[in-house]
């Protein structure tokens, strides 16, 4: 008897929640409806109140739209903007890459270009070395009224040592004279401590390339019965053990004093990216003209 009550207790509460569940949509229902009816009266009756009514649920959309979807849309952008930069930094990397072995192929040509109009029998030469380039980045300028060096981000834990001759893709800057672990000193053929023998293009004519610390380097040394004019190309002669013989070096001008200068093919200035060229030359082996104290320049 106890059970049989309880089973229809739980019937009897089963049956009033289903109850008040069909009122309440019923309820729902009709509301909907109402609703419906009403704004469709609405609609009819005052079509301009509706539509203004339309045009700010629409307005509120747009700007809740607008607030949620904002940061998704500023991601994306940073995105596509980080995704361009990456592009730009890999382009760089190849075209530097690109513009290393094109240096290596112009200086090549330059110095082969050279030696073949040389009389290689007179000047009693021997075959070079085969030459070895280091593309070297400049991290620094340092040139001051009374020296003139770059630094370059390489040093002898990469093969650099003392000595070595110092390019761009224009021609001859100056040679390596002090070498870190990572970064080396390059002395520029502007400074007055630099002597490069050189010979001038189309004439037997050697001289010593000698640096001013103002402006460009002269011509030091030549023989009194030189006939050196104006725009002939300077090249270094191959003496000295510094360098061999052929590397583009300037024209030649004469100064509003005088002096036979000669204007480097290369500018410090411009360089970003250097060339370290070792011509086999050991290091301490060369033997630097150095101008005497009693000399004087030649006009």
């Amino acid at each position: 008897m106890k059970s049989g009550s309880i089973g229809l207790g739980l019937a009897t509460r089963q049956m009033s929640i289903s109850t008040v569940q069909d009122k309440k949509q019923k309820t729902c229902g009709v509301f909907f409806l109402s609703l419906s009816l009403v704004l469709l009266a609405l609609n009819i009756l005052v079509p301009s109140l509706v539509n203004k009514a339309k045009q700010y649920v629409a307005d509120q959309a747009v700007v809740a739209t607008e607030t949620v979807f904002s940061p998704v849309q500023y991601a994306a952008t940073e995105l596509m903007r980080v995704k361009a930069l990456w592009e730009v930094q890999k382009n760089n990397e190849m075209l530097a890459a690109e513009n290393e072995r094109l240096i290596e192929w112009f200086q090549t040509a330059n110095r082969l270009d050279a030696e073949n109009r040389a009389l290689r029998e007179l000047l009693n030469m021997k075959e070079e070395d085969a030459v070895q380039y280091h593309a070297a980045k400049v991290i620094a300028d340092t040139a001051t009224q009374y020296s003139h060096t770059i630094l370059v981000r390489m040093g002898s834990e990469d093969g650099l040592t003392k000595g070595q001759g110092v390019l761009s893709h224009e021609g001859l800057i100056g040679r390596v004279i002090e070498t870190g672990q990572k970064t080396a000193r390059v002395l520029l053929m502007s400074d007055v401590n630099s002597r490069i023998p050189v010979t001038i293009e189309g004439t037997q004519d050697r001289a010593i390339l000698a640096g001013t610390n103002d402006g460009d380097p002269i011509l030091d040394h030549l023989p009194k019965s030189h006939a050196i004019a104006e725009g002939q190309r300077v090249v270094t002669s191959g003496h000295g053990g510094i360098f061999p013989y052929g590397v583009p070096v300037g024209e030649t001008y004469k100064t509003k004093d005088g002096w036979i200068a000669v204007r480097p093919f290369a500018n410090a200035n411009r360089a970003n990216y250097v060339q370290i060229v070792d011509y086999g030359v050991p290091a301490g082996s060369a033997t630097r003209s150095v101008a005497s104290s009693g000399s004087t320049y030649l006009r």
